[in-house]
This record gives structure tokens, sequence and C-alpha cells, in this order.
């Protein structure tokens, strides 16, 4: 079998480039190419992500895609002479969706395992809803599972190191993955005791800005019933690492006007540089992170919040195929001086409050 990674961080090419620079069986995975699943017209080269120019609740992530690419026939074209398996993926980042979607494409012969397909379901919901999805106790071991494997990566995100970690590192950490998947699916496997404190740095009438303790978080903030959060992942010096996300596109967070508006915040031209992500998550700029502290960041989210709300409210029949962000750039405005017309509210003052460990 010829499936090789390479890892190149914090990196986002274009379609255009990808589909006419890069050899034949390359396969981008889960953000390295900037928009929706897409393949050249003949098919041999490849694009799987879910975060840009899609509907997330009807795009599945990465990782289901490569199932069912793989189960529908992938390696009856990406295939060496002797007819084995040849791909080369293409990454930015390791990942849960990325471990496993890279594991899919990787042993392709495990996919009709149960567990397999199991994990790549609960990690389907997961993504789908920024972390949030409501897990039915049925899944409680199975969440315990998917926890140990993704460990490396949930710990090197909480320590701050997987903002500046290099290509050699990264693909050290997803085969490290890789050897916990067929651990657990050849039934050595372990679960790991979930860690879900979260700390609350502002309560919103609407969403949350967090700082993690625990490496399992979003679980404790599902279980708290948030359903939109801004998340402070790390901080060095005057510079900030955010995630974003919120439930389902039904909660009243509209992500892309926010990057909108954190981008024309921080003076960002350049979008594939900038904050970003899909309909329901997000976060600053992958490498330099953000210069916005979170008071900052709060107040344009609350802002975008109210242009949201005034948006929907005086739209027209005809033009509810418009997107709110769309709506501000079709009338040439910007988004901060929109929010700040409509006003902004403030957050609940109180002191910052640990929630208490989760099962």
């Amino acid at each position: 079998m010829t499936v090789k990674m390479i890892f190149e961080p914090r990196t986002v090419v274009e379609w255009d480039a990808f589909s006419s620079e890069y050899p034949p069986f390359s396969i981008a995975v889960d953000g390295y190419c900037k928009g929706a699943p897409r393949s050249t017209p003949d098919g041999l080269i490849l694009n799987i992500n879910h975060h840009e120019d899609v509907d997330s609740m009807a795009t599945r992530s990465s990782c289901e895609q490569a199932l069912c690419l793989v189960k529908l026939g992938l390696y009856k074209t990406f295939q060496t002479r002797n007819g084995k398996p040849k791909a080369t993926l293409y990454l930015n980042d390791c990942d849960q969706d990325v471990v496993l979607a890279t594991y899919v494409l990787s042993y392709p012969d495990h996919v009709p395992r149960a567990r397999l397909r199991e994990l790549v379901r609960l990690e389907d919901h997961l993504d789908m809803s920024a972390g949030l999805f409501p897990a039915d106790k049925s899944d409680s071991q199975l969440i315990r599972q998917l926890a140990w494997i993704s460990e490396p990566y949930t710990e090197a995100r909480h320590n701050g190191e997987l903002t500046a970690m290099d290509a050699r590192n990264m693909k050290a950490l997803v085969e490290e993955m890789h050897r916990r998947v067929r651990s657990t699916l050849f039934g050595r496997g372990k679960e790991l005791q979930l860690d879900t404190r979260f700390e609350v740095l502002g309560s919103y009438q609407d969403w949350a800005l967090v700082r993690s303790v625990g490496i399992h978080a979003r679980f404790g903030m599902a279980s708290k019933g948030i359903t939109a959060y801004v998340e402070l992942r790390a901080s060095e010096g005057d510079r900030y690492h955010y995630a974003l996300g919120r439930l389902s596109s039904f909660i009243p967070f509209p992500v892309k006007l926010i990057c909108l508006a954190l981008n024309e915040a921080e003076g960002i031209d350049d979008l594939t540089k900038g904050w970003g992500g899909g309909k329901n998550h997000g976060g600053s700029p992958r490498e330099l992170g953000s210069k916005l502290p979170p008071e900052e960041v709060g107040r344009i989210i609350e802002g975008c919040i109210a242009l949201h709300r005034r948006i929907i409210e005086e739209k027209p029949p005809e033009t509810r195929k418009e997107s709110p962000s769309e709506a501000v750039k079709s009338r040439n405005g910007k988004v901060n001086g929109a929010a700040k017309q409509n006003g902004t509210a403030n957050p609940e003052t109180k002191d910052p409050d640990v929630t208490e460990e989760g099962s």
C-alpha cells in the first residue's frame, strides 16, 4: 500500500492551485484546501472538507466522507499498477477528524470493522455541532474510547503546543493516534475519564466566553446547556488563540458574520490568514492568533448578534436567500460600523466560575 501523509501546519491553499499544481492521487483533508468537497474532472485530485462553502448539517465530516469514498470504490482508481491503494494526503492539522480520516484512507481494509464506523459516526456528530452534540448515554464508552485515542492531540492543544507545532511532530502525533485506533479496533484499547471543567470568562444572553480547564471542556459545556461559545485556547503575550462554535445554524450566533467583523477589527484583508471556518465553527488565525483581548472579542460579537437579528427582521421576502454576512457585503458596509449603530449588550458581570467536573 502506498498511502503517505504530508503535513504543512497551518497552510491553506485554494482549490485552483491544488487542482492544477498537485500531482494525481492527491487528497486534501479537512481544511488544507479551502472550500467545499470536490474533485477534478478526471477524479484524480480530491478535496475532503466540511468547513467552508457548505451546509454544516448536510455535509459530513472529513472522516465520514473518507469512509464513504473508500466504501464507494476510491481505491479502484487511486491505485498503483499492481492494484495497491495509492494516495498522498495533505494536512494542516491533527485533530480527531483528521486522525480518523487519515486512518480510514491509510487502512481501507479496516473499514468493515463496526467499531471504526461507530467512532467515525461519533466524530461526525461532534464535528457537525462544534463539539456540542448532545451525546446519548449509550455512547458513554465510545466517547471514553475516542477520548483516549485523541489524548495526544487534546493534551497538545490544551497545553498550547499545537499553535506552533511543526510538521514532524504533527505527523508523530497522528501516527501515535493511529496506533491507538488500531488497538481499539482489535480489543486492546483503553478508555479515558473525561475532564470537562471550564471557566466562564463572560456570560452573555446567547453564548458564553470560556477558557478550557479540562481537556474535554466542550462535553462540559454541552452538559451545562451552552449552545454557542468562544473558547480561549491559549495566550502568548499580547496574542490570543480562540475557537468559536455553535450547536447548529438554528442558534443565533452568526459565525461567518462574526469572523468578518473580527477580521475587520484586526485589519486583516487576506481572509486565508484571518479568522475563518464554516457556518457553525471557526477560529482565530492559525499561525499568529489574534491581537484582540477577550473583552474586545465579546463586545464585537454582541454587536454582530444584534446586527444579525436586525438584518433578519428587516429582510423582505425576496432577499431571504441572502445570509446576514452577504447582506452586509452587498451593502458595501462595514460590519463593526453597522453593529455600533445597532448597539451592543454587555455581559453579565460576575466572578469567573469553574464548573464541576462532569462524567
